[in-house]
């Protein structure tokens, strides 16, 4: 599935620096999912001070990876 994360340079590089992405999710599902983002942009918005990062995300089980 395709995403999009809008914020400040700052916010944005925390995003795009990191391969895999883990988000909380609601009561009846899972609590962690674990994604993976692939190819992602990165596009100036107007104000030049808000940056938006587009990428595809594929969930992953992050089998065989070390921290």
């Amino acid at each position: 599935m395709k995403i999009c994360f809008h914020g400040t340079a700052d916010e944005i590089s925390r995003v795009a620096g990191r391969p895999l992405l883990v988000l909380l999710t609601a009561r009846d599902l899972p609590r962690m999912r674990v994604f993976e983002l692939y190819h992602p942009h990165v596009h100036a918005s107007t104000s030049h001070e808000h940056y938006r990062l587009c990428a595809v995300m594929t969930e992953t089980t992050d089998e065989g990876r070390t921290a």
